[in-house]
């Protein structure tokens, strides 16, 4: 992972604290979610953070503790962050010991219980079964191949497998052959297929985010009690949806998140979740020339668990930035006089 130095947005504006959008945007067609635009932000004063500018370079000093603090509390937890690629990948690299010791990292497929547990399916005779059946302390590797170039968050599953019993066994492998189907050659299902469920112990999570440099363990119980990101299954078709039909708007929310002598070349979302949502950019140096690549995150101003509500929270944020770049005032609504009031 590169290092990073932050780079604080000096466009630190007032996060606002309107939940719903002016153009009632609550339907599932984004292009539906029309935002004014907004080609620079207002010089009028701002107290509180929008959004948070961090600028990669390989050989940049460390992110300010208090910096680093700000942008992680604009985003999940790390433990959400994991439950989150756990809950949407469904394949990874288990890790067993083998006879002498050495790590076999393999193939493996799970499903997530309706308990929040992760549960695989083995093969009776593969050998990292028979690793598991002699030692059942393992690790989980999971990586989802649905994240967009650029978001290659990760999270490491450490603990132990338990077999499950016959009753339990029957039920994960219904909601395997849902989840996974059928399969065909080795990975197809058998009958002497054995399920075991991972006790985990701690979960080792690496985020991938431009501005997400967070790489720390999470407790047993943290990563239990944690639920995975509401908008994980919507995620990529809010990012691709961005980036094609209302790029502009992705534009206009980098403009408006840099500091003022910074002009955005390109931008590309990354990522959306409940919380907010990641844009990386890349600022014009003039005379045609790349200058420096940006990764903004940008908050909502209410938790978002539905694709209307993303969609609301989208319009109404490019609408207040239009509305802080123009300072707009709105008109006073004329108010109608009675005459008359008190006569025969």
């Amino acid at each position: 992972m590169a290092a990073t130095c932050t780079a604080v947005s000096a466009a630190r504006v007032t996060a606002p604290t309107v939940t719903r959008s002016r153009n009632g945007a609550g339907t599932n067609n984004l292009r539906a979610a029309v935002a004014r635009p907004a080609s620079r932000r207002a010089s009028h004063a701002r107290v509180a953070p929008r959004a948070v500018a961090t600028e990669t370079a390989t050989s940049a000093p460390a992110t300010a503790a208090g910096d680093t603090a700000l942008i992680d509390s604009l985003r999940p937890t790390s433990a959400e962050c994991a439950k989150t690629l756990v809950a949407i990948a469904n394949t990874g690299t288990i890790s067993t010991a083998c006879e002498d010791g050495i790590p076999l990292g393999t193939f493996a497929s799970y499903v997530v219980s309706k308990e929040g547990e992760v549960i695989l399916r083995m093969r009776a005779d593969a050998l990292h079964t028979a690793n598991v059946t002699r030692d059942p302390r393992c690790s989980l590797y999971v990586q989802p191949a649905t994240q967009p170039p650029g978001v290659l968050s990760r999270a490491t599953l450490i603990g132990s497998l338990s077999r499950l019993d016959d009753e339990a066994a029957t039920k994960a492998s219904k909601q395997y052959n849902e989840t996974h189907g059928e399969n065909v050659g080795v990975d197809a299902v058998a009958g002497s297929d054995v399920y075991y469920k991972f006790d985990v112990d701690r979960v080792f999570y690496v985020g991938g985010l431009g501005s997400d440099k967070r790489a720390e363990v999470v407790s047993a119980a943290d990563f239990d009690a944690a639920l995975s990101d509401p908008l994980a299954r919507i995620a990529n078709s809010v990012v691709d949806a961005m980036n094609g039909e209302r790029y502009e708007d992705v534009m206009n929310f980098a403009r408006a998140s840099l500091p003022d002598e910074a002009e955005p070349a390109e931008a590309r979302m990354l990522w959306v979740d409940q919380l907010g949502f990641d844009v990386r950019v890349i600022t014009s140096a003039g005379d045609g020339a790349v200058g420096k690549v940006l990764d903004v995150r940008v908050p909502f101003p209410a938790p978002a668990t539905t694709q209307q509500q993303v969609l609301s929270s989208l319009t109404m944020l490019a609408q207040v930035m239009w509305e802080e770049e123009k300072q707009y005032q709105p008109q006073p609504v004329p108010q109608e006089t009675t005459s008359g009031e008190g006569s025969d």
